[in-house]
């Protein structure tokens, strides 16, 4: 009797244009994690600025309309660091470590950490926006004032040194596992 060989099928990452046209198919395992990451950071970066400076001294919460409300820590979240005990920088430095060391490729997870700097610029002009109205105040402060451009060097400098550090340990790690 003659055995039938069955065809070995490969799962395989590439798509087929003349047989799924019309389709996108979407890559989730590496996608997936950077969208993650944006949508921690969306919460967790303000998120943590919000809750331990808009509250006043008896821990209360205090209104966007209230006079004591400082306006330009949306735009110019450095300010809020030494009140916050640095954590949204801890926070930031550790999502680009972390996207930069699960890729197997280390620029994908350099070049995700650096267009997390831009996210945190719009996503400050939304919040003021949401909260002030619609103006063309947070585009002044965040491109004619030194304190804007000091923002955005302060945000690539944590952003590029928590993806340097994620791609040299996961360096050191891969040569660790060889020997």
């Amino acid at each position: 009797m003659r055995k039938i060989k069955e065809p070995k099928y490969q799962i395989s990452d590439t798509v087929n244009d003349k047989q799924n046209k019309g389709h996108i198919s979407i890559n989730w395992g590496r996608q997936g994690g950077v969208i993650l990451a944006y949508i921690v950071v969306l919460l967790g970066f303000y998120g943590i600025i919000a809750n331990l400076v808009m509250v006043d001294e008896y821990g209360k919460w205090i209104s966007y309309f209230d006079p004591r409300m400082d306006r330009t820590i949306l735009i110019w979240p450095y300010k809020t660091y030494l009140q916050t005990f640095l954590l949204p920088v801890l926070f930031l430095f550790l999502i680009c470590f972390l996207l930069t060391y699960k890729e197997d490729i280390p620029l994908y997870g350099i070049k995700a950490s650096i267009w997390l700097v831009p996210v945190i610029v719009v996503e400050g002009f939304i919040f003021y926006w949401l909260m002030f109205g619609l103006s063309i105040e947070p585009f002044l402060l965040q491109f004619t004032r030194v304190e804007g451009y000091l923002n955005v060097l302060l945000l690539f400098v944590v952003n590029i040194s928590g993806s340097f550090s994620g791609m040299k340990l996961k360096g050191y790690m891969s040569k660790k596992k060889e020997l």
